[in-house]
């Protein structure tokens, strides 16, 4: 069993993968003080999904999945303003949340770091990730340069999951899985039946016209 540590956490609207980065504006004078505290030498942080109420103010309930962030870039904006870049570095879990400090804090359990770029179903779910795409850019959602179609066969299965057109509590659902198997079948699962919308709404789109 994993050693029970202490740690500041920022809970988000949006799910953060390892390996993924995650611009962040700071503002609320509780998170102000987080980020000061931080040093060099222990810039880490943990995040985890809100599954009710908003960012700012509090009084919100977070998921219980999260991932273990590390500051790689940070910038006053003005004052009592910060623009913070962080890196997501391995998933924890949240054993037990702590009284406010005045930020959040709580108890986590530190999971697996990192994956395989060798995944399982990796070919089916490339597959599926360039078909969504496209029909994204079909649809005029997005431009044709904002995605590497050629890059795809070297990422890893969380930033397959990072870039995945999904919702933030398909996305937890991935995060959340007990095995790196486990969440590639529910990757592939999940882009298909998105494909399949995708690919109605644009005939919908088309029929308009």
């Amino acid at each position: 069993m994993s050693e029970m540590l202490q740690q500041a956490m920022f809970p988000l609207g949006s799910v953060l993968f390892p390996g993924s980065i995650m611009p962040l504006r700071v503002f609320e004078p509780r998170y102000l003080q987080l980020f000061s505290e931080l040093t060099e030498k222990d810039c880490t942080f943990g995040t985890c999904l809100i599954e009710k109420g908003h960012e700012v103010g509090g009084k919100d309930s977070r998921f219980s999945y999260g991932t273990l962030c590390k500051i790689t870039d940070l910038m006053e904006l003005g004052q009592n303003q910060l623009a913070v870049q962080c890196l997501g570095i391995k998933r924890i879990l949240v054993k037990k949340w702590l009284p406010d400090n005045p930020y959040p804090v709580a108890q986590i359990e530190e999971l697996d770091a990192s994956e395989n770029k060798d995944f399982q179903l990796k070919e089916e779910i490339i597959e599926e990730l360039e078909r969504c795409y496209v029909l994204l850019v079909q649809m005029g959602a997005i431009q044709a340069e904002s995605m590497d179609i050629k890059g795809l066969a070297k990422i890893d299965l969380f930033t397959a999951c990072a870039l995945a057109p999904l919702g933030q509590l398909d996305k937890y659902k991935l995060l959340a899985a007990e095995s790196e198997n486990d969440r590639s079948r529910l990757l592939l699962s999940q882009i298909t039946s998105e494909r399949e919308t995708l690919a109605a709404m644009l005939r919908l789109q088309q029929d308009e016209i």
